[in-house]
């Protein structure tokens, strides 16, 4: 009867705490602290079993995902058992309960309704749970509503209890492909794709997709003649991606006689992908189907075939679209290219128009205008290197010359860096580049140091301010946002298009700046700019591989770009060197 009250005293008090935070901008992104003597609880792991999350690193990666977005891959989290909500049952053979890094009711993360060691239900004379056990657990999470971290429901399991381990679940996989017939993606591959294209938009191209059935949801028959499926990689069978009513061999339906599918077998799929109302990773419905069934193919779709690469990459010899994605493929995961190149097309399709809040646009090119051999020009300037205010805009079919830096992004999407391209010329009409185009500024990262240089600047006189002197609160966003140095320089810190605000902590010596937040020095004309991070047990926060910086004029601002308004890498700034162009 104790722990009962006990329990139902800790549901009131989670809940009253989710209730009176509502206003707080980021509940879990700063584990660890918070009170009069704050606790710095730093993120660890990589979410694999040999290297668990602690639960510090399992909130700030669930924040990433979007409010009610599940995780795309099983996830390992290690901590210890807080408060047990439902126990172990025959009932339902699942538990549900609080765990935390170092067993205390701060910073907890909710195990929910999870299967038993071996990822099975739970059963008579198996070992119960309790407040204090050591646990690792398996699965899928999810950002429930927005505000609860959480497992998904019935999707994970205990790995280990006290180091009692029993089996179950997969590695999760590592993305592998290019999505082409000679390089398909395996599982990891084409979720990781895919989580690149907006909620409920169709790819632009077909892919091709590589693994072994899984589970079978439906068999083909001949009713509808497709079948639904996943498909797994041998040894990361915890990555798991579903084929949606994919037609049969040859792109046809399945009719009588054909071979029915079965688990274990070896499939390549090829088809239109979509990431179904943001959360869901999967084929296109009845546009994809079966291009090998253990090694028996029979041909069908109209996939194009690859085109002829074109172009140096310079404005006399702009490269062409697929030569722009070969060349933008040939660089590391994540990794932007060291300078500008041109890149010459027809606008095939358009996902977003610029417009006057953002400045920017996003579209696909290719040679001749049709939807093949496309690439991704993605939040692209204006013409004349500048954000767009207002007139005539982009149309499907126009001719584009692009300019700027491009980048392999998650190592299987190549596309134009974010604000760091534009427009050179539309339909033939150029508009130039501007007195100090927001390419011009190259990044380097050494350890916990970012120095960005402002291209042909001759370097002037110098300035250092240090952050953790200007008298802001701990734990609270920067107020006042703006100081100013004794020479005049004012520096802005802003939330930018991101859901946090930068704030500042004793514990790190500095600022945090999140996702898509913004750094602005203004005043005079700057040559070079230095920033000195926080680094932590080995991992310096320089904040995302997109982190960008752009100058024009008295104006140099730096803005850690992200592919969401939350998660990714903090920059953690502690001092900045300004030095001034002459």
């Amino acid at each position: 009867m104790k722990k009962v009250i006990f329990s139902m005293l800790a549901l009131f008090c989670a809940a009253f705490a989710f209730t009176s935070c509502e206003d707080v901008p980021m509940p879990y992104d700063q584990p660890g602290e918070g009170g009069e003597d704050p606790v710095v609880v730093e993120p660890t792991g990589d979410g694999t079993a040999e290297n668990p999350y602690n639960v510090a690193a399992a909130l700030q990666y669930i924040e990433s995902l979007g409010a009610d977005v599940e995780s795309p891959v099983d996830i390992y989290i290690k901590g210890k058992v807080v408060t047990v909500t439902e126990e172990y049952s025959t009932n339902f053979g699942n538990g549900t309960f609080y765990i935390s890094d170092d067993g205390t009711n701060k910073n907890q993360f909710y195990v929910y309704r999870a299967m038993y060691l071996g990822n099975k239900k739970y059963a008579n004379g198996n070992t119960q749970i309790q407040e204090g056990d050591e646990v690792i657990i398996c699965g899928k999470v999810v950002n429930y509503r927005g505000t609860t971290p959480e497992t998904a429901q019935n999707k994970s399991f205990l790995y280990s209890l006290n180091g009692e381990t029993a089996g179950g679940g997969g590695a999760s996989g590592t993305p592998k492909g290019k999505g082409t017939l000679d390089d398909p993606y395996n599982p990891a591959g084409v979720i990781a794709y895919i989580n690149t294209l907006g909620s409920d938009v169709e790819s632009p191209n077909e892919v091709y997709i590589k693994g072994k059935i899984g589970t079978i949801t439906e068999e083909y028959s001949t009713n509808f003649g497709n079948g639904t499926f996943t498909i797994v990689e041998e040894g990361a069978e915890g990555t798991a991606f579903t084929v949606y009513r994919a037609l049969y061999l040859g792109n046809k339906k399945f009719a009588n006689g054909d071979t029915q599918i079965k688990e274990g077998d070896e499939v390549i799929v090829c088809g239109k992908v979509i990431n179904y109302r943001g959360n869901t990773p999967e084929t296109q419905q009845n546009k994809a189907y079966l291009y090998s069934l253990n090694g028996k193919t029979a041909g069908g779709g109209d996939t194009p075939q690859p085109g002829e690469a074109k172009g140096s990459g310079t404005l006399d010899d702009p490269f062409n679209p697929v030569a722009a994605s070969n060349y933008a493929s040939s660089l590391a995961s994540g990794a932007k290219s060291d300078k500008d190149v041109y890149i010459k097309g027809k606008i095939s399709s358009i996902k977003e128009k610029f417009g006057t809040q953002y400045g920017n646009a996003s579209f696909y090119i290719s040679e001749d205008g049709k939807a093949e051999n496309e690439f991704y020009v993605f939040r692209t300037l204006y013409l004349g290197n500048v954000k767009y205010t207002e007139g005539d805009n982009i149309n499907v079919g126009d001719e584009v010359i692009i300019c700027g830096k491009v980048m392999n992004y998650m190592g299987n999407t190549p596309e134009t860096a974010a604000n760091e391209s534009y427009i050179y010329s539309l339909n033939s009409a150029g508009g130039g580049g501007g007195e100090t185009p927001a390419g011009n500024v190259t990044k380097t990262v050494n350890d916990n140091v970012v120095t960005l240089v402002v291209a042909d600047a001759a370097e002037g006189d110098k300035i250092t301010v240090d952050l953790s002197a200007q008298g802001w609160t701990s734990g609270k966003a920067v107020d006042p946002a703006t100081i100013t140095l004794s020479d005049g320089t004012k520096i802005t810190f802003d939330k930018g298009e991101g859901s946090n605000t930068p704030a500042f902590y004793e514990a790190t010596k500095g600022v945090r700046v999140y996702a898509k937040n913004t750094i602005t020095i203004s005043g005079k004309a700057v040559a070079k700019v230095v920033m000195t991070c926080d680094s932590y047990n080995g991992t310096a926060y320089t904040g995302n591989s997109t982190l960008y910086a752009s100058a024009s004029g008295t104006t140099f601002t730096i803005c850690n770009e992200h592919s969401e308004a939350k998660g990714g890498d903090q920059l953690r700034v502690q001092t900045i060197e300004i030095t001034y162009a002459k």
